[in-house]
């Protein structure tokens, strides 16, 4: 058991709450003047059905602190899971985010996200103030909801639950399966050298023969002292001679300490990398970071289709 020490202990707190697998939604509202503003938030929770009431914590610090403790009311959008792209521009503090975004108004003026899972459009009970948040708490007015899987978040990561379990029917039950994932830092990605042959690889578990895992992955890049963030699916295809099935993923590492193991997009020796397969998904990744616009990949080593992210 932990005791919180204010000095030593905020950031393992924060930890502890991450381990708490929230969805992801996108607050909205408009200033006095008519702008649209908005914010990516999972701190988020119903509060009562009868009366209909939900509320969404906001941090003192957050650049439209005072725009929604000065609103008369606020829409909460449920991200579905293709819309980690969405959930970034609104963390983010571009001033065009509902110039990209999609979004259409609500009955009360609130901007309603396109292809989210659920809406709520709400007007402002009192506003309640906690430490280094406000909690707005929110009666809600008119709301909406479709079929789409939303989008998780947990331990600093997004979770696809719906495409999580495709890439899980698309490799079966036995079947074995090679683990891996595109880790990035800094515009430079990490590339495995096999101490036989020499070729580069994408790091991954289940090279070896046995079937891989995340787990598997995740401990072998820790003894290679590189933590990492998982992002989201990024390709899922089946070796077409041996049948043998691969999902590689999006990651972040939190540093470039074995920094000769990690290659600038314009210096990665593709002669070294000996399997096309991954040629190609190093190259879409590489295309689709520039753009900021990402897909999942579902097919073979030869063919199939990429499912955009909205």
């Amino acid at each position: 058991m932990s005791k919180f020490d204010r000095n030593l202990g905020l950031r393992q707190l924060r930890n502890a709450f991450g381990t708490f697998l929230t969805g992801v939604t996108v607050v909205t509202c408009r200033e006095e003047s008519g702008i649209p503003r908005g914010f990516t938030a999972n701190s988020f929770t119903s509060v009562s059905l009868h009366p209909p009431r939900l509320l969404i914590c906001v941090d003192k610090t957050a650049e439209s602190f005072d725009v929604f403790t000065q609103s008369k009311g606020f829409a909460v959008n449920i991200l579905a899971e293709t819309q980690i792209e969405i959930s970034g521009l609104f963390a983010s503090k571009r001033a065009d985010k509902f110039d990209i975004a999609d979004w259409s108004e609500s009955e009360n003026g609130n901007p309603i996200l396109e292809g989210v899972c659920a809406w709520f459009d709400c007007k402002c009970d009192p506003v309640i103030d906690v430490g280094d948040h406000i909690i707005l708490i929110g009666r809600i007015e008119s709301y909406d909801y479709n079929g789409n899987m939303g989008l998780g978040y947990v331990r600093g990561g997004y979770l696809s639950l719906g495409l999580e379990q495709s890439a899980v029917e698309a490799v079966g039950g036995d079947a074995d399966v090679i683990v891996g994932a595109i880790v990035e830092y800094d515009g430079k990605v990490l590339l495995i050298e096999n101490a036989v042959t020499g070729e580069l690889h994408v790091p991954a578990s289940g090279l070896d023969g046995t079937s891989g895992s995340l787990g598997k992955l995740q401990n072998y890049l820790t003894q290679l002292g590189i933590g990492i963030s998982l992002s989201v699916l990024f390709a899922v295809f089946e070796n077409e001679k041996t049948g043998q099935q691969s999902i590689y993923y999006r990651a972040k590492a939190d540093s470039d300490l074995v920094g000769n193991k990690f290659w600038s997009f314009d210096e990665i020796p593709w002669q070294r990398i000996g399997s096309d397969a991954i040629k190609i998904m190093l190259q879409r990744y590489i295309d689709e970071s520039k753009r900021q616009r990402y897909g999942i990949y579902f097919g073979s080593d030869r063919d199939g289709a990429v499912e955009t992210l909205r």
